[in-house]
């Protein structure tokens, strides 16, 4: 074309507003054009500033390019960054170092099409030497335009005129087609691989969506926040689905002949036209040079011409002159008057030079092309030859894309993604199968005619090149993909640069969508399909940006906030492991096994950029209601912008930071032994893994991008695989198991059936026990106590002795389960079994009073003779055998006896409260028997508060110790206390005394209120609940927070709280589960696992006994008791029965669950037979029990989570008293509301749920 494409005109300049000019420095485009005389455009800060006589810029301060502030004392942090980048050597922009993102990785992109020579050769030719000029003012003024593409003067560049001075087009136009005829056909086959993969992603979606909704979202208070992340999840998911819809179909691409004149080299159909269009602002000129020389120099094919244009909205005069001295096809642009408010340059600069070429008008011939290349692209020798015949497959070819690569990244270090491998291989050729044009904005060739019709380059966003891909499918153009490397650039390594590059992507997608006018939803000319193609990218972000947080967060929570947001199960376990195999198969599927690592780094990549896209999005949304956006160039080489990094890295360094602390902590306390170690030993895996993404970009921006980035890269590769499929394998190795609460209650029966003694009825379910002391009466004493037998052994210590006080708490006990959780028990079809039992019990205590006198006076009135114990404690223990073995010649049955007279308040009233409430649960089913039980509670009650005492009190003692206080038979007081092994006459009153009657009194007075609904009783329960509190010596015990049949204070506060729904019982019964539970008086402990214990009575029993009365609490419905409470009662009685029945790492419940006890501490199971020979060797000996004590809970009084199984230690006790609340506690626990799940939420290291933890009410 010669001069004619330097045509060129003058135009003059008016002023305006700086603030029109836009706000950014950086900004593509910025306004360099003084506004009058007082101004000029600093190259050095590329800004305005007052005109002064400043010296020249220095060589450094030219090369900085926008937003480079010169170190000084006013900048530190910037010289510090800019001292680290220069001190690293390694990094991703050393000059011998330029290589392919993947150049051995095997990508058969990379193979297919570049010459690795031409670039090196590229990378060294620099551009002719031109001394670096300033314009002067005139020739800012100048306007550099482009000829018109029919211009036919080749010396003027002019074209002809007619008399009023239109143009006059060549003759030959008119013959020129400008409309399409020949029509593209798209061709494509089936990816049998990816679409297995997809298919089975899809059905392993679904199942994953069936487990989730109806196994793990019963959260209770949470619900909703399960529901949410399962919403986000879903989101997440649709992203994986478009990704994996172009696994299914593979482009085909036709074949072209070779030009028969031109052997090896494509022929194509017409003479195209290539107008290569270079739009440049201020890249350095050796880039710009790079990128038009290759342009120039690409091999074409025969018939077709080329013309490239340098537009330069820089105004730079050495990019000026070094056009002039590169031939004819080589065409300088520039001095474009922006438009107030423009918002993308880089489009109004293509535009601008396409206007000018096309003039509006004219007809564009279907022959005329146009290339765009960014300014650091450089093209392969053979890109028009690999690009331009795909024109010919149809005159609605619209565009021909080709991928982009960079010679600047470090390989195993792209954690910005630049190389997009899974776009460019994966994403590209389905796009391509599937007829949706997603443009790229470098590197492609568009039809003219159909450039124009699609409106030129959009300026309505940031991405234009998306925007344009969607203009031309409106218009009905096809794009092909050409699935070679064919160009290759310079990615962004300043951490500035790249943030600022994502965010205008992200942008400008959101600029698209939320445009009434350009929003792919109502785009007439777009199929349903390619609307909904076209939102995706808007989607993708969106996705991103609430993800990437969400997922961060979610371990966060766990661990702060003890917030999990999915019930941990089996079902959970199979459910995730599908899915993340089949996801990982969909998001790993890659044609060469090294692209796996590429892949990884666009998750990385996301990681790193979500709250970028927050931002963008917000800023996208803002600007839709009115305010401005601005293009801002990806500066490159010597202008890159400096690393100001600090704005963009405070996220994920604050991610970093808080995630490594949570993680310490979370560490911490799985070292201490967290209970609830399910989720908390996921929630550290899933630290480690979110961790991964800020670690690599604080790394990448602080330390280096060389040899020690892609250490950490190739680290990070493998650890976060590693603790994705370690999280998925704690899920099937520490889900919490599933307990039956009902099954589990009916096994503790069992064992009251072992401790039977007497008579044993037909219907005995313990095979291995007989009838047994069938001698024992009291004839002598009284000839009513003709027959004693019946009853439970209290075992433990007391061995094979019957003692009254722990019979009637148990029997209590058993009655008030059966009150408060009918339901559970007949739903586990064990009310029968449980009747029964009770009825064993209550039989027994029946026998044991008796009027003191024959005849009742007034004096000897409600006075009556109570046995308290049968059995010689001494003899005894001196004895191991089965009770079948003992004979009343070997083993007299001696019986201990208290007149009431004497006071036994405290014995009486236990057996009241025993006869009470057994008369109750026997009310309708038995009534005979309920009006049997309900008079002898009352002659106890009476007995009880006659002569007020403890049955104890008969028996002085002056000394203190942990056990008995006092001797049998002694009227005197003694100073010498009873040690364990001085058993006085045979009394087990050196292990089980009684300390306090007046809580008995209250107890007793509860039932006795149950049982007749005598208001009375209030009244006098009223009484004996001052005293108890005005007692110095009995109050002082509650201090000690103790439930046993020694102390039945507390539970007589939940009895009667529950009767009358009076505030003071309610006060007392909270702060006594309040510190249970929160250990707010530093008397509760816990274990390790999560064991609840009492140092003053440490024994399972009592933390059994503590948790049935959490769980008949937590049954009121008042206003005392919020929901948020009750569910914490539940939840901590689940936690201490879960321990038991397994939740230790063993079952703790003889004949139960996981490695249970088998070394019990009792006489008849750890004998062979019935009567065979027995002794101490047997209560030695190392093995297992030859009988299993079915349903006892062992003492396990041990201060720890350690269970030795050894038969002579109290660890290995079942008594009676321990296993008092056992059947209750695992019945109301088998109907208790909400799950085990749902008790595990709120238990963090900062938020406790602590409604139970107020004081108060």
């Amino acid at each position: 074309m010669g001069d004619a494409g330097r045509h060129h005109r003058h135009r003059s300049f008016g002023s305006r507003d700086l603030e029109n000019s836009g706000s950014d420095a950086s900004g593509y485009f910025e306004d360099n054009d003084r506004d009058d005389g007082t101004r000029e455009w600093d190259s050095r800060a590329d800004s305005y500033s007052v005109r002064s006589d400043d010296p020249v810029p220095s060589k450094l301060e030219q090369s900085g390019g926008a937003g480079y502030t010169k170190p000084g004392k006013k900048d530190p942090i910037g010289a510090l960054l800019k001292l680290m980048d220069m001190m690293e050597e390694q990094g991703g922009r050393d000059d011998d170092d330029r290589s392919y993102s993947d150049e051995d990785d095997g990508s058969h992109l990379m193979k297919k099409g570049y010459d690795n020579e031409f670039f090196d050769d590229m990378s060294t030719r620099q551009p002719p030497s031109v001394t670096k000029t300033y314009m002067s003012e005139e020739e800012e003024e100048l306007e550099y335009t482009a000829a018109p593409f029919y211009v036919h003067d080749e010396e003027t560049g002019d074209y002809a005129e007619d008399e009023d001075g239109n143009p006059i087009y060549p003759a030959e136009l008119d013959n020129q087609k400008s409309k399409s005829d020949k029509k593209f056909k798209q061709a494509w086959k089936f990816n049998k691989l990816g679409s297995l993969v997809f298919f089975i992603y899809c059905v392993a979606f679904c199942f994953y969506m069936w487990i989730r909704v109806t196994k793990t979202l019963d959260l209770g208070q949470f619900v909703a926040y399960g529901i949410a992340i399962l919403v986000i999840e879903i989101m997440g998911a649709t992203a994986t689905v478009i990704y994996g819809l172009n696994l299914i179909f593979t482009p085909v691409y036709e074949t072209f002949p070779d030009d028969p004149q031109n052997p090896g080299r494509p022929q194509v159909d017409c003479p195209y036209h290539i107008r290569v269009l270079i739009p440049c602002y201020k890249e350095p000129l050796e880039i710009v040079g790079r990128t038009a020389t290759a342009a120039l120099d690409a091999e074409l094919p025969r018939t077709c011409q080329r013309t490239v244009y340098l537009l330069d909205d820089g105004k730079d005069p050495a990019k000026r002159k070094w056009c002039m001295q590169m031939g004819a096809e080589m065409v300088y642009v520039s001095g474009r008057r922006r438009a107030p408010g423009e918002m993308n340059g880089k489009s109004a600069n293509l535009n601008n030079c396409m206007r000018q070429i096309y003039p509006e008008g004219v007809p564009i011939p279907l022959n005329e092309m146009v290339c765009i290349f960014d300014a650091d692209q450089v093209a392969n020798p053979d890109f028009f030859l690999k690009t331009v015949p795909l024109f010919d497959a149809g005159d609605d070819v619209g565009m021909v894309l080709s991928p982009q690569a960079y010679h600047n990244l470090k390989q195993h270090a792209d954690i910005f993604n630049h190389a997009n491998v899974h776009f460019w291989e994966y994403a590209q050729p389905g796009y391509d199968a599937l007829g949706f044009i997603s443009c790229t904005g470098t590197n492609f060739l568009t039809r003219s005619c159909a450039f124009r019709e699609a409106g030129w380059s959009p300026e309505y966003t940031l991405t234009e090149d998306f925007a344009l891909g969607m203009e031309l499918k409106k218009h009905k153009y096809h794009c092909r993909y050409v699935e070679e490397y064919l160009a290759v650039g310079e990615a962004p390594d300043q951490v500035r640069n790249c943030f600022q590059q994502r965010s205008r992507w992200c942008k400008g997608h959101f600029q698209i969508m939320l445009s009434r006018r350009h929003c792919p939803l109502f785009q007439r000319g777009l199929s349903f399909f390619q609307r909904m193609m076209y939102c995706t990218g808007v989607w993708s972000y969106i996705v991103g940006a609430v993800t990437t947080p969400t997922y961060i967060l979610i371990p966060i929570l766990t661990v702060w906030a003890g917030i999990f947001p999915i019930v941990v199960s089996q079902w959970a376990a199979l459910g995730l492991t599908v899915y993340f195999a089949a996801q990982t198969l969909v998001l790993s599927y890659t044609k060469k096994m090294k692209h796996v690592e590429a892949l990884w780094f666009a998750s990385i990549s996301n990681s790193i950029l979500w709250f970028t896209y927050v931002k963008a999005c917000w800023r996208a949304a803002m600007s839709s209601c009115g305010s401005s956006l601005t293009f801002k160039t990806t500066l490159k080489g010597a202008g890159k912008l400096m690393n100001t990094a600090l704005g963009d890295l405070w996220m994920p360094g604050a991610c970093l930071i808080v995630l490594l602390i949570t993680l310490g902590f979370g560490i911490a306390k799985l070292v201490q032994g967290q209970t609830i170690i399910t989720t908390l030993s996921i929630s550290v895996v899933w630290l480690i893994y979110a961790a991964i993404p800020p670690f690599l970009i604080c790394w990448y921006t602080v330390a280096g991008r060389g040899t020690t980035l892609q250490f950490w890269c190739r680290v990070m590769f493998i650890l976060s695989y590693a603790a994705s499929i370690c999280a998925i394998a704690l899920l099937w190795a520490v889900y919490p198991p599933q307990y039956d609460f009902g099954k589990a209650a009916g096994e503790s029966l069992l064992f009251l059936d072992a401790q039977r003694v007497g008579a044993l009825p037909s219907s005995n379910s313990v095979p291995w026990r007989g009838n047994s002391l069938l001698y024992e009466n009291a004839t002598k004493l009284n000839p009513a106590f003709t027959d004693l037998t019946k009853g439970w052994m209290q075992g433990g210590h007391a061995g094979t002795l019957k003692l009254t006080m722990p019979t009637a708490f148990t029997t209590t006990m058993l009655a008030w389960g059966m009150l408060a959780f009918p339901t559970a028990y007949q739903k586990a079809g064990e009310m029968d079994h449980a009747l029964e039992t009770l009825k064993w019990g209550t039989d027994y205590l029946l026998k044991l009073y008796t009027p003191a006198s024959s005849t009742n006076t007034t004096k000897t009135a409600h006075q009556y003779q109570i046995i308290y114990q049968i059995g010689n404690l001494t003899q005894d223990s001196t004895y191991w055998g089965t009770p079948e073995s003992m004979t009343a010649a070997k083993f007299p049955r001696p019986v201990f006896n208290i007149s009431s007279a004497a006071g036994a308040s405290d014995l009486a009233g236990q057996m009241a409260a025993a006869f009470a409430s057994a008369a109750v649960v026997f009310k309708k089913s038995n009534p005979a028997y309920h009006y049997q039980l309900a008079n002898a509670a009352d002659e106890m009650y009476l007995a009880a508060t006659k002569n007020l005492g403890s049955f104890t009190d008969s028996f002085p003692y002056n000394c203190v110790s942990q056990y008995a206080k006092q001797y049998i038979g002694k009227k005197t007081s003694n100073n010498t206390c009873s040690t364990p092994t001085d058993f006085n006459g045979g009394s087990a009153l050196v292990y089980y005394n009684s300390t306090s009657y007046y809580d008995d009194l209250f107890w007793a007075a509860g039932w006795m209120y149950y049982m007749t609904d005598d208001a009375s009783y209030i009244e006098e329960a009223g009484t004996w609940y001052s005293d108890h509190l005005n007692d110095m010596e009995e109050s002082e015990q509650d201090d000690q927070i103790i439930t046993d049949y020694d102390h039945v204070f507390w539970a007589g506060n939940v009895l009667w709280a529950n009767l009358t729904d009076q505030g003071a019982f309610h006060t007392q019964a909270q702060d006594y589960l309040r510190q249970w539970i929160c250990g707010s008086t530093n008397i509760i402990q816990y274990t390790i696992k999560g064991r609840g214990w009492n140092p003053y009575s440490p024994s399972l029993g009592t933390t059994a006994n503590t948790a049935f009365l959490a769980l008949t609490y937590a049954e009121q419905k008042t206003t005392y008791i919020s929901s948020a409470k009750a569910n914490k009662y539940v939840c901590w009685a689940r936690t201490q029965m879960r321990y038991v029945l397994g939740g230790s790492g063993r079952s703790l419940l003889v004949g139960w669950g996981k490695n249970p006890p088998t070394h019990a501490q009792n006489r008849a199971a750890s004998c062979p037979s019935q009567t065979g020979t027995c002794g101490f060797s047997n209560y030695y000996s190392p093995e297992q029990n030859p009988h299993v004590i079915t349903g006892g809970m062992v003492q396990q009084d041990a201060f720890g989570d350690t269970f030795d199984d050894i038969r002579d230690t109290n660890n290995t006790i079942v008594s009676l008293d321990t296993n008092a609340a056992v059947p209750g506690s695992l019945a109301g626990l088998h109907i208790a509301p909400g799950t085990w799940e749902q008790c595990l939420q709120g238990y963090g290291q900062l938020l406790h749920l602590n409604a139970a933890c107020q004081t108060g009410l």
